[in-house]
């Protein structure tokens, strides 16, 4: 049997009791991240896209350290946004995690996310780092 890794880091506990399920998870170097969304550190909604998708990178990147990996091992992104014109300024963030070396991507509208003030959700999959 292939052991399964749970990810929770420290400050996601309440998100893990709450809403039932783990930050991530991995499993025979894949890292598989649940999608993470634009609150800050004091758990405060900014309304600004830019700032929301700042914050959704900067809880993806922790997340990932956390299962041993980073940015740099993403193979795949899907960015969630609930205002698709919402993209442009999105990918000007993303261009301040990801400078180069892209990986893929796909961009979708939705109706809502699980938080009426949220505009961007991220789901990612990763390798573990050498």
């Amino acid at each position: 049997m292939k052991t399964i890794t749970k990810i929770n880091p420290p400050g996601t506990e309440a998100i893990y009791k709450a809403y039932k399920f783990s930050q991530a998870m991995v499993c025979d170097g894949i890292v598989e991240v649940s999608g993470q969304v634009g609150l800050a550190a004091d758990s405060t909604v900014p309304e600004d896209i830019s700032e929301q998708a700042r914050n959704a990178f900067t809880n993806l990147r922790h997340v990932l350290e956390a299962a041993g990996s980073d940015l740099r091992h993403v193979l795949h992104l899907t960015q969630y946004l609930t205002n698709i014109e919402d993209a442009r300024a999105v990918t000007k963030v993303f261009a301040e995690f990801f400078p180069s070396d892209y990986p893929a991507c796909t961009v979708v509208q939705v109706v809502a996310l699980v938080l009426p003030q949220l505009k961007i959700e991220i789901q990612a999959r990763a390798v573990v780092k050498d």
